[in-house]
């Protein structure tokens, strides 16, 4: 797969290791609350990486984190193994280059 550039705030440089480990360790916790059904844990954690993902810059992952969100409140399961297979795979792939902003 082609490497997906985000570029993110240089102000933020400081930052982005502690939070791709952060967001690495949600990911895996999001594929174990998927084998377990767990729609409840599945919509917050999601929501909790969709604001930190915005937060940072990191818009796509957002919006996966957001459809993950609201396919767990809507008790709908299906959806949720693909998406988080996506979420692993994009954030697998992300190149990050830092701009003046």
């Amino acid at each position: 797969m082609a490497k997906i550039k985000v570029e993110i705030d240089e102000d933020l440089q400081d930052l982005i290791p502690q939070f791709l480990e952060n967001r690495k360790k949600d990911i895996e916790s999001l594929q174990s609350l998927v084998a377990q059904k767990d729609l409840t844990a599945i919509a917050q954690l999601a929501h909790k990486i969709k604001g930190a993902a915005a937060g940072y810059g990191f818009i796509d992952l957002s919006a996966m984190a957001a459809e993950m969100e609201k396919a767990a409140k809507n008790n709908d399961s299906s959806p949720l193994s693909g998406i988080a297979n996506n979420m692993k795979t994009h954030f697998e792939n992300i190149e990050i280059t830092f701009v003046p902003m």
